[in-house]
This record gives C-alpha cells, sequence and structure tokens, in this order.
C-alpha cells in the first residue's frame, strides 16, 4: 500500500503577540522521514524508478485553507492578549516594588549601613527572581493554548493534503513524491521495511 506522512505542529508565539513561523515550516517538518529514503530507493530498479516533486512553499502559498487557518489563530492570539488586562497590572505593580526598592538603595548608598544595603538588594534579586518566573509561566501557558489550537485547525487540512499525495502518487503511479523545497519523501510506494534485517546484521557483528 502507498504511504504518506502526516504534518507536525510547531509554532512560535511571542509573549506580546503571535508570531506564527510559516506554514511552510510547519509542512517541512510534518512530512519529514527518518530512515525511509533508503529503504524506498533500496528495493526499486533504477530503469522503473519514477520520480515526482511537489513543493510545499508553493503550496502554502497557493492553498488558501493554509491562510485561513494562519489568520485565524493570529485573530484568537490577539483575544488572548486583550484578555492578559489583570496580568499585566498585576506585573506592572511588581515592578514598581523593584523599582520603589531600587532607588531606596540607590538613595542610601552613602548612609546605609551595610547589613541594610545587602538586605535591600536580596528583597531586590528575590522579586526581579519571582517576577521573570511569572512572565515565563504566563508565556508558556499561552504557547501550549495557541498550540493545541492550531493542532486542532490544521488536522483536518492536513489529513487532506496527506491523502492527496497519497491519490496521485498512486494513481499516477510514482514511486516516489519528494518535497522539492526540503528534499525529504512524501510518498512511497510499498516500501519494505528493512529495521529487523539491519538489527540482526548488527548483532551479528
Amino acid at each position: 500500500m502507498p504511504v504518506y506522512w502526516r504534518f507536525l505542529l510547531n509554532p512560535v508565539i511571542s509573549p506580546n503577540r503571535l508570531e506564527l513561523t510559516s506554514l511552510t515550516v510547519v509542512i517541512t517538518f510534518l512530512i519529514s522521514i527518518s530512515f525511509l529514503p533508503s529503504l524506498a530507493i533500496a528495493q526499486l530498479k533504477p530503469q522503473s524508478l519514477k520520480i515526482g516533486v511537489v513543493n510545499s512553499e508553493a503550496l502554502y502559498q497557493a492553498y488558501p485553507e493554509f491562510r485561513k487557518i494562519e489568520e485565524k489563530l493570529a485573530k484568537e492570539a490577539e483575544s488572548m492578549q486583550a484578555g492578559r488586562q489583570v496580568w499585566i497590572a498585576d506585573m506592572e505593580k511588581r515592578q514598581g516594588s523593584i523599582a520603589d526598592k531600587e532607588n531606596q538603595l540607590k538613595a542610601g548608598a552613602t548612609t546605609f549601613a551595610e547589613k541594610r544595603k545587602v538586605q535591600l538588594q536580596t528583597e531586590i534579586d528575590s522579586l526581579k527572581m519571582d517576577l521573570q518566573q511569572r512572565y515565563n509561566e504566563q508565556v508558556t501557558s499561552e504557547q501550549e493554548k495557541l498550540q493545541t489550537r492550531k493542532a486542532e485547525l490544521l488536522s483536518g487540512v492536513l489529513e487532506s493534503v496527506n491523502k492527496q499525495i497519497d491519490a496521485l502518487g498512486e494513481a499516477e503511479g510514482y514511486d516516489l513524491i519528494i518535497d522539492a523545497s526540503n528534499g525529504t519523501i512524501v510518498y512511497a510506494r510499498d516500501p519494505e521495511d528493512l529495521t529487523d534485517k539491519l538489527l540482526r546484521r548488527l548483532k551479528e557483528k
């Protein structure tokens, strides 16, 4: 039976706005495989090998469903950012506390006892560490939510793309179909899995 591979999702989202990695990159990861090229080619006769190519970058640019999903994700990210107001207010309050203590330390640089200066600096360092931790937790939470949502939105489109690659390869008798944008194989006709044979050879050495 023909073989095809599904796409993977890998969004990159900044803390202030959605910065989707190009869905071209998404497609690149989604159709990548590790050992199949050698397995597929090994069992095919060179003179009968029929190879086709697709270009994932061109597919992304030409197929409107990908752009629709990207736009929808961007809107959802904006909506998420609009709901940050409580968190932003809390972060600003904490930053204000840090600034106050830094001002105290600066004002008392020549009058405070060394013990008091050490105490203030310790408090400042602790508050900064806590602030950074809260920031990281918020960013991570937003990234995970958007990544999950992206997977939901893309699943149907990516499945359709893979099915059409499968159908195209089978209908037109291709042995291999390769993504021209990255060189990975997206379709192979009846590949033989040589893993067990390879393992036996390695164990015999």
